[in-house]
């Protein structure tokens, strides 16, 4: 009887078969390359906007400004002389030595037109003009070159400020502590009159814008006078027949 070899044909095959499936590489699981794969988290944002809030922008706050009341060296006649030399209502060598040289200094209508410029203030610049011939008065011709170059340097409206602020505190401790001998209203009414009549004398054709000046501001002179001045310096003014003669007489201050 003839024997049959399909039984061993198909085991032949079945064992050819398992040892190509081991061959072949397996794919990849894709539960377990999910698992495996890195955790990719988005920045968290609330981290991020808290960095950025502590990356605060420099203060640019301007510092405040003082000005030093011992500045001030400037009498009665001083403070008349530097009113008329810094509003350029008369150029002459003896009010410039009386002024203390004010002619070097910013005059009022560059400040005000800087200060309207850059402060905003919505003050006009005559007012302002006026208001600067005051103050310049009040705290002497020495303090009044700080004040000006503070406000002529000033960026900002509140750099402005801060110059306008220094100003009057400055002038309010003059006022509190006066260097002058307590003169009386009537001795320094007098100064003015004599001081008014030889400046006017002395600017010939600037002798009405001198008298405007002047009368703007003869309460101020009066009453710094009083605060101020001297009684050398009276008698030396009363005494005084030119401008030039009435320059020598602010040295009794120095």
């Amino acid at each position: 009887m003839r024997r049959s070899h399909r039984p061993w044909t198909i085991t032949a095959l079945f064992f050819l078969l398992a040892c190509d499936s081991a061959d072949q590489p397996k794919a990849p699981d894709a539960k377990s390359a999910d698992a495996k794969a890195p955790d990719a988290k988005a920045p968290d944002a609330k981290t991020a906007d808290a960095k950025a809030a502590d990356a605060k922008a420099p203060d640019t706050k301007p510092s405040e400004v003082h000005f030093d009341a011992s500045k001030d060296k400037s009498g009665a006649l001083a403070r008349s002389a530097a009113v008329i030399e810094i509003a350029r209502a008369h150029d002459d060598e003896s009010l410039r030595e009386l002024s203390h040289h004010a002619e070097s200094m910013p005059s009022f209508e560059d400040v005000c037109k800087h200060e309207a410029e850059v402060g905003k203030s919505g003050v006009s610049v005559p007012d302002c003009i006026k208001a600067m011939e005051h103050h310049l008065v009040k705290i002497g011709p020495e303090l009044y070159g700080e004040v000006a170059r503070c406000i002529m340097a000033a960026k900002t409206a509140q750099e402005v400020a801060l110059c306008d602020a220094a100003e009057l505190e400055v002038e309010k401790a003059l006022h509190d502590a006066p260097h002058g001998e307590g003169l009386t209203k009537e001795v320094c009414t007098g100064l003015f009159t004599q001081f008014e009549k030889l400046a006017m004398d002395d600017a010939g054709d600037h002798a009405a814008l001198v008298e405007e000046v002047l009368e703007e501001v003869e309460d101020d002179v009066i009453a710094s006078c009083q605060e101020q001045g001297t009684q050398a310096e009276i008698d030396c003014a009363m005494k005084a027949k030119t401008m030039a003669e009435l320059k020598d007489c602010a040295s009794t201050l120095l």
